[in-house]
């Protein structure tokens, strides 16, 4: 026999083994991906379904929201046990209120993260919630798509949770790319492969179902499970990436500046920093900003420039001293090497934003491909293996047949 007859056979190999791999992933972990394709889809508007459910920022005509500095006192009167670093996030996308977090209360210490979150109509100052990370419907769902609600028993547990979570993400990749490759249709077929065929019987219902949703829903579903599993993972990433471009760590870490400490020195006021900021970006819009932490605390101010791939956590930030207001660093996106933007628009691509509103709505949509695959593909194999246990059946039944009639011939 030649080379050109081993071909088909081993062709037929080389598919049924990825068939078998696609196969195993649905059949043991396919549910988890439900799972977190059905919390994706909340996530992607979780601030403004956390908004949802409360009384409109109602804004009196030419009324103008009070100075952060404000806000920040209310809050602190409010809560003036707690006396380290406050976030304070501005109303853009997505919110109109502030948030103001307490990245470590004492209440959820042990606790992955469990932040206090205060929300403020940024025109009244009046508090209209606060809530510990978790205990908000849509905080829990979050929860459960990071780590599965493992940050509820512990730091170290929760970190467990979530590496696993991140680490999924490469089992869902490899499903997406097997089942792309099984789904790759024959020359001239492509029409067909693409379509669901009318009135078809069951069997091919659900087979043209999962095929049709596989291939429209591969490309994000490739996207979102390298993201995450990068999250946890970037590590392993990095080399890969440096081949390519340089990737610094500063912008990928918090680079724990400090400020001088200064005798009598009082600290400057959130307005100060903004303002300092602004120098720095003049054009950006105002995100986030983070208080000192302690005497040695920095302003960490977050804006947002034009064309960034982030909006809510955007990377364009200032650190100021608290004392002297001297910028200690700036970070830059537009400035960043192409190993650096690279890591910089995972985050934007996990959720759909780098793309805006139309992006995120897209990612909520296929954020029901898994459960789709995952129900139509086990109805399919449920289904062929049905047919294959009919088969088996006959045929031992028709080996029956024929050894019975040996039997009666002797």
């Amino acid at each position: 026999m030649n080379q050109h007859s081993h071909t088909p056979f081993q062709w037929r190999r080389f598919r049924h083994f990825w068939l078998t791999v696609h196969l195993y992933i649905a059949l043991t972990i396919g549910f988890v991906f439900v799972i977190l394709g059905l919390t994706g889809i909340c996530n992607v508007f979780y601030v403004e379904l956390e908004e949802f459910s409360l009384p409109p920022v109602h804004q009196e005509a030419n009324a103008r929201s009070l100075p952060l500095d404000e806000i920040l006192q209310i809050v602190k009167a409010a809560h003036p046990q707690r006396q380290r670093n406050w976030v304070l996030l501005v109303p853009g996308y997505g919110n109109d209120y502030v948030w103001a977090r307490y990245p470590k209360p004492e209440e959820t210490a042990d606790e992955l993260f469990a932040p206090l979150q205060v929300l403020i109509d940024p025109y009244s100052g009046k508090i209209i919630s606060e809530y510990f990370w978790g205990q908000t419907l849509w905080t829990f769902i979050y929860e459960v798509h990071a780590s599965l609600l493992t940050g509820k028993l512990g730091v170290e547990i929760g970190k467990i949770g979530n590496d696993t979570i991140c680490f999924l993400g490469l089992f869902l990749f490899i499903s997406a790319l097997t089942g792309l490759y099984l789904w790759w249709p024959r020359w001239g077929k492509f029409k067909k492969a693409v379509t669901i065929k009318r009135g078809a019987s069951p069997e091919r219902f659900y087979y043209d179902l999962h095929k049709t949703t596989g291939f429209y829903s591969s490309i994000i579903l490739l996207i979102i499970a390298f993201t995450g599993f990068s999250f946890s993972y970037a590590d392993y990433i990095k080399p890969l990436i440096r081949g390519f471009s340089a990737v610094k760590e500063k912008h990928l870490k918090d680079p724990g500046f400090k400020s001088k400490v200064m005798t009598n020195a009082q600290s400057i006021s959130i307005a100060e920093a903004i303002a300092i900021a602004d120098t720095v970006f003049p054009e950006a819009k105002l995100c986030r900003v983070e208080t000192p932490d302690g005497e040695e605390g920095v302003y960490i101010i977050t804006k947002r420039q034009p064309g960034e791939a982030n909006h809510r956590w955007a990377r364009s930030k200032v650190w100021v001293d608290q004392y002297s207001g001297k910028v200690l660093s700036v970070q830059d996106p537009n400035q960043f090497t192409a190993g650096e933007t690279f890591f910089n628009v995972l985050w934007p691509l996990h959720n759909g934003e780098a793309l805006g509103l139309a992006g995120r709505i897209l990612w909520c949509a296929m954020g029901f491909a898994p459960l789709v695959l995952y129900i139509s593909g086990i109805i399919r194999w449920l289904q062929k293996r049905r047919i294959s246990l009919e088969k088996h059946r006959k045929m031992m039944k028709r080996i029956n047949l024929e050894i019975g009639g040996i039997e009666s011939g002797q």
